[in-house]
């Protein structure tokens, strides 16, 4: 994300553009963040005029963090580390005890994710119509990240999927019931 020096602003805006599929950040962890890599030599910082208002602190990559970067990402993929709170969300939702309160936890969920597959969906769009070369000929630096806007767009389809599927099973399980 450094590949241009950055300010802990523009680092936020880079993870509500384009990481937030997959990522969520907000500025209360990325500037400890950003100075714990500096602390650790991973990062250099410098002062630098703004046009609006006080001096802004920019950050670059130092050699050493972009040996880090190297060694993270030749170490093969990450995986396992994720914590989806709707599905702990879900697996305790008998505690409820009321049918009617797991369809609305389900209603609500479908359409944050409905909301969320559109915005992707809409960036896609953009980007297709702005880049004759979009998708499969972008240049390294925007197919990669392209291939994460894709995995998001799956992977919200598939929750989208799923949330149908359940809503339909729930409705079904309170008909039985009554």
């Amino acid at each position: 994300m450094l590949r241009q020096p950055s300010s802990g602003y523009d680092v936020k805006k880079q993870f509500d553009t384009s990481l937030r599929n997959f990522w969520k950040a907000e500025l209360s962890q990325i500037y400890p963040t950003l100075q714990k890599l500096e602390t650790e030599g991973l990062l250099s910082s410098a002062k630098v005029d703004s046009e609006q208002g006080p001096q802004r602190v920019v950050y670059s990559q130092t050699e050493s963090g972009k040996a880090e970067l190297l060694h993270w990402l030749g170490d093969g993929p990450t995986v396992g580390t994720e914590r989806i709170g709707f599905l702990a969300q879900t697996y305790f939702l008998a505690q409820l005890g009321d049918a009617n309160k797991a369809i609305e936890f389900f209603e609500e969920l479908r359409s944050y994710f409905a909301e969320r597959l559109e915005a992707l969906q809409a960036r896609e769009a953009e980007w297709s119509a702005a880049n004759p070369l979009y998708p499969d000929e972008l240049p390294d630096h925007d197919f990669f990240p392209q291939l994460t806007l894709d995995c998001g767009i799956h992977r919200i389809a598939a929750t989208l999927a799923w949330c149908d599927k359940t809503l339909t099973r729930l409705k079904q399980r309170q008909r039985s019931a009554a």
